[in-house]
């Protein structure tokens, strides 16, 4: 870096530039001309108003929801009217009804073989290993 920083203050010394003093008094009074301009501060929201237009929008999506779940209406669910009719076998739909169309499908409702308590306790087996996985990816970033 040594041999480049002495090119370089040799090729400026090597420069003859000559300002006129009518130049230079120009450049003078432009800069004595200049005043600092201060910082303007930035117009910052207080969190209050943050708060209220965030509360705001969430109540109008939460109306939306709501005018739009209820413009729907409730469908009948068929397979609690099936429950209470006590059927067993699903319905096959009118579009599977043609013999060319359909496999042949023997369609039964699900039995299941382990009481909920079973399952209770395996899923939450599998959340405390989810939970002891986090906690030694946390130990290890940390």
């Amino acid at each position: 870096m040594d041999k480049f920083e002495k090119r370089l203050k040799h090729d400026a010394d090597a420069v003859r530039a000559e300002v006129s003093p009518e130049l230079r008094s120009r450049i003078d009074a432009s800069l004595h001309a200049v005043e600092r301009v201060g910082a303007t501060p930035a117009r910052r929201t207080s969190p209050a108003t943050l708060w209220w237009a965030s509360s705001l929008t969430g109540l109008a999506a939460v109306l939306v929801m709501l005018v739009v779940a209820n413009l729907a209406g409730p469908d009948a669910d068929p397979v609690q009217e099936d429950i209470a009719a006590g059927v067993t076998e699903p319905p096959v739909p009118i579009e599977f009804s043609q013999p060319l169309l359909a496999p042949n499908l023997h369609i039964r409702s699900a039995d299941f073989t382990s009481p909920l308590e079973e399952e209770l306790l395996k899923l939450q087996a599998d959340i405390e290993k989810a939970r002891e996985n986090v906690r030694k990816d946390i130990d290890f970033t940390f």
